[in-house]
């Protein structure tokens, strides 16, 4: 009897285990299908990414606040750096940009008839008349940098990978985001690193809200994590008070002709001069070019942008050199060597010099890299760029292509 009970019991918790096991199971998969549904399609992230995009190019103005947290940690070194970015637009080419870091502080807005640089740290300006007959009517900052970036977000994430969404709180209150793991670049400067950028899409207003880029080294011997983060602040059809982009100087302030080591105004006027050695310690002078387009190219080997770009400049070099063009990279690396190393390396064949002292910034103005200046037959500047993308690949070219006896196959 005591048997029969025993089996019994023993049975009815079987089966109780049983229903437990089946029920824990319908949860599991329960859960797994709702955080399924909850990871949105990728028709669902194109349909973001356009309407996102959009959002910009219709912009009548707008202003974008960018906040950067770069942290570097290293074998070496643990870094902190902060930038600060704002950029406000308004129609009929009125502006006000402000970039700020542990070592610059420079404002730049116009009125539409005049524009000021203004540096506070050294209580310096500049003011001249705006000729910008060059930028195309709508917005004059529309399509530079990362509001360039935004504006065509659609065609630059459409090869990327959407994650579950997620809330985060940027310093405005929690917002729902569409999480997107942007596509894999296509130059890799560094097979030992590996990088990724992750943006997060605000989905109800449809803004850019958050955007990390991470880099880690895939060597167990170098120990190297280079997380930089980017919070937005966005508004979008903003009306702006005149006094936004009028610049009244400050009573300590003083109008100088040009701001030393500052920027300088190249379109349109003759290159400056260029002497130097080049990497393997010849002379270099860039007048001996004269007659043939020149592309020149401010890069250093510690720029992870500028390593990235190299494959896209020797692609264009390459289509162009034999219908007449020259490309001169600077080096801006403390040690030549360095650059003379990289450069062996990818066995990158045309000129190549050093600016360990920054002996150009006089002449050429003081700016991030990396930057390019495209220089015609007569020796004047056509066109300046603030990094080097596709974008900027294919307005060289168009330039090229327009140019008498340049013409791509």
């Amino acid at each position: 009897m005591k048997l029969l009970l025993f089996a019994s019991l023993a049975v009815c918790t079987f089966l109780a285990d049983s229903a437990s096991f089946a029920q824990k199971m319908t949860i599991d998969k329960t859960a797994q299908s709702r955080l399924e549904q909850q990871v949105d399609s990728s028709e669902q992230m194109q349909r973001l990414l356009a309407e996102t995009a959009e959002a910009y190019r219709q912009a009548k103005s707008f202003r974008i606040v960018r906040k950067t947290v770069d942290k570097v940690q290293s074998d070496l070194s643990n870094m902190t750096d902060v930038t600060l970015t704002s950029v406000s637009a308004a129609s009929e080419n009125r502006y006000r940009t402000e970039f700020k870091s542990a070592l610059s502080w420079s404002i730049r807005q116009s009125n539409g008839r005049t524009e000021w640089v203004w540096y506070p740290w050294r209580k310096q300006y500049v003011e001249r008349h705006t000729d910008r007959s060059s930028v195309p009517e709508g917005l004059s900052l529309a399509g530079i940098g990362f509001v360039g970036f935004l504006r065509e977000i659609d065609k630059k994430l459409a090869g990327g990978r959407v994650q579950a969404p997620q809330t985060i709180d940027v310093g405005d209150g929690p917002v729902k985001c569409m999480v997107i793991v942007g596509p894999p670049s296509s130059n890799r400067p560094d097979p030992a690193m590996q990088a990724q950028t992750t943006y997060w899409i605000d989905e109800e207003r449809k803004l850019l809200v958050q955007e990390e880029f991470l880099m880690r080294s895939t060597v167990p011997e170098h120990r190297y994590e280079d997380r930089r983060t980017t919070t937005y602040t966005i508004e979008i059809n903003t009306s702006f008070p005149d006094s936004t982009f009028e610049f009244v100087p400050p009573n300590d302030a003083e109008r100088v002709s040009e701001i030393a080591n500052g920027p300088v105004e190249l379109a349109g006027k003759v290159a400056p001069p260029l002497k130097l050695k080049s990497l393997d310690g010849k002379d270099f002078n860039l007048a001996s070019l004269k007659g043939q387009p020149v592309l020149v190219d401010f890069w250093a080997t510690w720029c992870m942008p500028c390593r990235a770009s190299m494959p896209q400049l020797a692609k264009l070099f390459a289509d162009f050199k034999d219908k007449g063009l020259a490309v001169v990279s600077v080096s801006k690396d403390e040690y030549p060597a360095d650059a003379a190393r990289y450069v062996a390396k990818y066995k990158y064949s045309w000129v190549q010099v050093a600016d360990p002292n920054g002996e150009t910034e006089a002449n050429w103005g003081s700016f991030g890299i990396p930057h390019l200046i495209l220089i015609g037959k007569d020796g004047k500047v056509l066109i300046e760029s603030d990094g080097f993308d596709e974008k900027e690949d294919a307005k060289i070219r168009t330039v090229l292509q327009l140019m008498n006896g340049i013409s791509a196959e």
